[in-house]
């Protein structure tokens, strides 16, 4: 493939713009959890509106699936372009609905109903969301780049995770809780929606990729979801596997504001400012990842060591909370971000190899999307258990048990392995 650095370029930074806005606009649910908790839901015990609140934050995990495999059939089958401006589309104006809804004080059990609305709405949106960005960018880079346009991406998303912090942190210092559940609470809601209806416009520029421009003069798949189920169903595996860490180590970033405030006394503003600091630091690291992991050139082994490191050094890092100050708690909070950072840049280009180009969206979205419904339980699981034992090690014990799960995925890939060497 000849493709111009400047075509590149272009790509992977609309590609990443987007997963910044989309993963944005998807997260700040997760983070203002408290607050939609009494927007939304009756008032009752904390704990419960808290749980409930988080139940329908997985509702849109839980719709990730049905998205990911709808639009990875669109890309796969029509193009990977008009796949990516659907879930463009989708998410931003399901982002606009949420910052208009009315309370549960106005619209009672109605109102919790469209909330859960918007979000499946966002689900199936983001479930095409980074399968598309990565498989695009991929399609676009040389096999020697590929970690570094991966990281480029991830580090979007951490940007879009930063920003989401960064508004919350904002929104915590200038106005009051009273505020923010009153009318503030749309703020984030609101400009997210309007920043993806401007991507939306830009990202009309993105041309098809080369890759498969070229599958279509070779075939066409009509039903690339049976297609992959035939002749896939190892490497569907393998990727559910290998996904588990990644997803569960960024979910339970997202659980943070409610989990450290609660089992180590710091004050939410405090959580918020180590997050937006912590996700300022990975969005810089993130491209040096990626260059070491194409130095190396050994991707598996480099997802063998990160899950190994994360196994042994959970439960130290976790204890760093327990000083109560602002310092470990930047610290902790950075090391979380250090392994998502160097799995990420190794984990996705294995995973878009596992698959043929013919069934490639559909495949990595799938995989990657049944995962994080699956992990999108943790928060509940987590509140649930914590309210049973209350005690916080019951987290990274969790963790930890899952980075096994992948390093044995990884592990059952060996780097010359001929799914991993195909062509694009």
């Amino acid at each position: 493939m000849n493709i111009s650095s400047t075509t590149n370029a272009h790509v992977t930074l609309l590609a990443s713009l987007g997963s910044t806005l989309e993963y944005y606009d998807f997260v700040i649910y997760g983070m203002m959890a408290t607050y939609l908790s009494v927007v939304f839901f009756p008032p009752q015990d904390g704990s419960a509106a808290v749980l409930q609140s988080f139940l329908v934050f997985a509702v849109g995990y839980f719709a990730r699936p049905l998205g990911g495999t709808i639009i990875g059939m669109i890309g796969d089958r029509f193009g990977r372009r008009p796949a990516f401006l659907i879930s463009t589309t989708l998410m931003a104006t399901s982002t606009l609905m949420i910052a208009l809804l009315p309370s549960y004080e106005m619209f009672g059990g109605t109102a919790i109903l469209l909330l859960a609305g918007c979000r499946i709405l966002q689900g199936l949106s983001f479930g095409g969301e980074l399968p598309g960005a990565m498989t695009i960018v991929s399609e676009f880079s040389a096999e020697s780049r590929k970690g570094r346009g991966a990281s480029l991406v991830m580090a979007s998303t951490s940007l879009g995770a930063l920003l989401a912090s960064g508004v919350l942190y904002a929104l915590t210092t200038l106005l009051t809780r009273e505020d923010i559940v009153s009318w503030g609470w749309r703020l984030p809601f609101l400009g997210g929606g309007i920043l993806g209806l401007a991507l939306l416009i830009a990202r009309n520029t993105i041309q098809e990729t080369p890759v498969f421009q070229a599958l279509q003069q070779k075939t066409t798949i009509h039903k690339p979801l049976i297609n992959l189920l035939k002749t896939h169903q190892l490497s569907l595996l393998k990727g559910i596997a290998l996904t588990a860490f990644m997803a569960a180590l960024i979910l339970t970033n997202l659980y943070f504001p409610y989990f450290i405030p609660k089992f180590y006394g710091y004050e939410p503003k405090a959580v918020f400012l180590g997050s937006t600091i912590s996700l300022i630091f990975v969005v810089f690291i993130f491209p040096f990842t990626g260059m070491f992991v194409d130095y190396l050139r050994n991707r598996t082994k480099t997802l063998r060591w990160t899950c190994f490191l994360y196994m042994a050094l959970s439960v130290p890092s976790y204890m760093l909370l327990s000083n109560g100050s602002t310092f470990f708690l930047i610290s902790f909070l950075i090391i979380q971000q250090m392994f998502i950072a160097l799995f990420a840049s190794a984990f996705f280009p294995i995973l878009l190899h596992l698959f043929s180009p013919e069934v490639r969206y559909t495949g990595v979205a799938l995989c990657y999307n049944v995962t994080w419904a699956a992990m999108a339980t943790l928060p509940m699981g987590f509140t649930a258990l914590l309210d049973l034992y209350a005690h916080p090690f019951i987290v990274p014990f969790i963790l930890s048990t899952i980075a096994g799960l992948s390093f044995l995925a990884a592990w059952s890939i060996p780097e010359t392995s001929p799914e991993i060497l195909q062509e694009n």
